[in-house]
């Protein structure tokens, strides 16, 4: 299993001088696993993922939730415009007035005026998947599970588990006043958890700025905390907001570090081999 990191922050891309380090795309990470190809959200970290796609290679992609900073870089995925190339959806089937298939949310993001071409030039083999909740999707060797977690108009986290290894990805999610069971059974004994942190704790109470209570994202307090009860091997904090530079995450991944021992902060480029 290899896990590599094309988009790691929230809400809106940030590029700049200030932000080299760690990166400014938004959420995209692939994991390679089994023979297969997933990647896991379709931020604008998706077009270098894309890139080194292999014509005629397959892809399955799935995306936690259907906001913008996380399909937007869908529309330059190269993959999907090649003929003969399978790109396989994947987005978790759920109740609520917010719901719509997943194949109509991406074809709306491609119509004018927003966007000059619809979805219809994309001359790969396309695939979209609404995955009936609380089922596995089987790829070979290689099982995915999700769970809901608390964030506005939907979300799910992901779990990859292959040949003895296990990834999570638990992106946009809020923690509550303890564990989420669920969550925490998701994550049980995986070797590697990587998840939302995209306030500080004192920026999530207040104590920095306007709470962000209610916002939809979490502490790495509440990453440690999960990954503790859930007895995970590393957390990789994740989903870094667009206000914070490089020299603010040198001191986060400090700060978690003494927290978590291992904990580390997701970069742009960085592959972990769990």
């Amino acid at each position: 299993m290899e896990i590599e990191f094309f988009g790691v922050r929230g809400s809106i891309a940030t590029a700049g001088p200030d932000t080299l380090r760690y990166g400014g795309n938004t959420s995209c990470v692939s994991v390679r696993a089994g023979g297969r190809e997933l990647i896991f959200d379709a931020g604008t970290g998706l077009l270098p993922a894309g890139n080194r796609i292999r014509p005629g290679q397959r892809v399955e992609l799935f995306l936690s939730h259907l906001h913008w900073d996380h399909i937007q870089g869908f529309p330059f995925f190269r993959p999907g415009y090649i003929p003969g190339t399978d790109v396989v959806i994947h987005a978790v089937a759920h109740e609520g007035e917010y719901f719509k298939p997943v194949h109509d949310v991406l074809s709306d993001q491609m119509r004018p005026p927003t966007f000059p071409v619809g979805l219809e030039v994309m001359g790969g083999n396309l695939h979209f998947v609404d995955v009936p909740q609380n089922t596995r999707v089987d790829l070979g060797e290689v099982e995915v599970r999700h769970a809901a977690v608390d964030h506005p108009n939907g979300c799910f986290s992901y779990r990859v588990d292959c040949g003895g290894r296990s990834v999570v990805y638990a992106t946009d999610l809020e923690h509550g006043e303890s564990v989420d069971p669920a969550l925490c059974e998701l994550a049980r004994n995986a070797d590697i958890l990587i998840y939302d942190a995209m306030y500080t704790p004192e920026e999530y109470e207040g104590e920095v700025g306007p709470s962000k209570r209610g916002w939809g994202h979490s502490t790495f307090e509440a990453g440690a905390d999960l990954a503790d009860a859930a007895g995970v091997k590393q957390l990789i904090l994740f989903h870094h907001d667009p206000s914070h530079d490089d020299e603010f995450m040198d001191g986060l991944r400090e700060r978690a570090a003494k927290r978590r021992p291992g904990t580390d902060v997701a970069r742009q480029g960085m592959i972990l081999r769990p």
